[in-house]
């Protein structure tokens, strides 16, 4: 993590993979937990019924700028609602800033 204290950002740190995790859980409208929520057998009611994520293990890194010290990245996210597992690749960026605030924001789902 001696990356991250000189302002470098990381696409598989840990505070990445929360933020991730947090946006796309944050957005209950999200197109892919509406998905599996369509296509589960299970009345499922997601008001009743938490969605659980899953952010895969590999994650890459599929550009970088050190001007500004972003990454463009890629990884897997999985949901699980009722008996239905759906699993989207996901695009996303992680810049840090000098102050050492790390910025997240994921490219919209396309299906």
């Amino acid at each position: 993590m001696i990356a991250n204290r000189r302002g470098k950002p990381e696409c598989d740190s840990p505070e990445t993979r929360k933020a991730i995790l947090d946006i796309v859980s944050d957005d209950h409208r999200n197109p892919l937990v509406e998905f599996a929520a369509r296509n589960s057998t299970a009345k499922v009611s997601l008001e009743n019924n938490k969605p659980l994520y899953l952010f895969g293990e590999k994650i890459v890194t599929t550009s970088r700028s050190n001007q500004k010290h972003t990454l463009q990245c890629s990884g897997a996210i999985s949901v699980t609602v009722g008996d239905v597992k759906a699993s989207k690749e996901i695009e996303f960026s992680v810049q840090k800033a000098t102050d050492g605030k790390l910025s997240v924001s994921i490219t919209p789902f396309q299906f």
